[in-house]
């Protein structure tokens, strides 16, 4: 999925991510990727899903 590794110039402000340490996070609790994939198909609860736009900030340097 290599298309959803690219940053906006804007975030996406009806979607809040307090992951800070995701390369995609920005101040005031925004995404600023340029679109997000939420995992997988068929789940039922919170539990059972995943956010697979996550980056951790180290792996971008």
């Amino acid at each position: 999925m290599e298309d959803r590794l690219s940053n906006s110039n804007e975030p996406i402000h009806r979607v809040k991510c307090v992951v800070d340490s995701c390369h995609f996070w920005a101040s005031g609790n925004h995404c600023t990727a340029q679109k997000i994939e939420i995992e997988p198909p068929g789940a039922i609860d919170t539990e059972m899903t995943d956010c697979a736009t996550f980056l951790p900030e180290e792996d971008m340097h």
